[in-house]
């Protein structure tokens, strides 16, 4: 049995958890995703590496994980940007502008790399469900708009986070971005 050196075996768990992440995540930035195993991982952390399967099934699992973690945090800031808006431009306004904040925040763009080149079908799976639950966001805000193309708007909308997040990942100033994005949200519905 593992010596406890937390004050918890909650807090025991919740650190080798940490650690075990932060070991992956290493690795990737290091060494890229050929390198990761649960054996890696473990030396990494300082752990056995049947200790790894404590807390992960497979390396599939932890990769989920690390892919997926951000986004709690990510629709829950662009929930309340929006709502903290009345106004339905408002709203659009603010979850363009709350998913830029987010990425230019997060690692999105190298979470997005490790998704395309290492996730499950399971991962890939959540990835779809995580993004539907902002894509259900904007169709509710699209649907306070007065507009005879609702479908088209909400696509426009998406299209243009998509596009400004892409430029964020490539490295271009989060500022410049951001202004950018909301001209072309206000211009579009003022036009819709």
């Amino acid at each position: 049995m593992p010596k406890i050196t937390a004050g918890s075996v909650r807090e025991q768990r919740e650190q080798r958890l940490g650690q075990l992440i932060a070991a992956a995540e290493a690795i990737l930035a290091e060494d890229g995703v050929a390198a990761l195993t649960a054996g890696a991982v473990a030396r990494r952390a300082g752990l056995a590496r049947n200790s790894i399967y404590r807390y992960f099934s497979s390396i599939d699992e932890l990769v989920e994980l690390i892919v997926t973690r951000e986004f709690p945090a990510w629709i829950e800031a662009v929930t309340r940007a929006v709502e903290a808006q009345s106004d339905p431009v408002a709203r659009a306004v603010a979850y363009v502008v709350a998913n830029l904040d987010q990425a230019a925040k997060g690692t999105h763009g190298g979470r997005v790399a490790l998704a395309r080149g290492a996730l499950s079908a399971s991962g890939l799976d959540r990835v779809r469900e995580l993004h539907t639950s902002l894509a259900g966001l904007l169709d509710g805000i699209v649907s306070e708009l007065d507009t005879g193309q609702p479908r088209l708007v909400q696509a426009v909308l998406q299209s243009l986070v998509d596009a400004c997040v892409r430029r964020i990942d490539a490295g271009d100033e989060h500022p410049a971005v951001l202004a950018y994005a909301r001209r072309a949200t206000t211009a579009l519905l003022q036009t819709s």
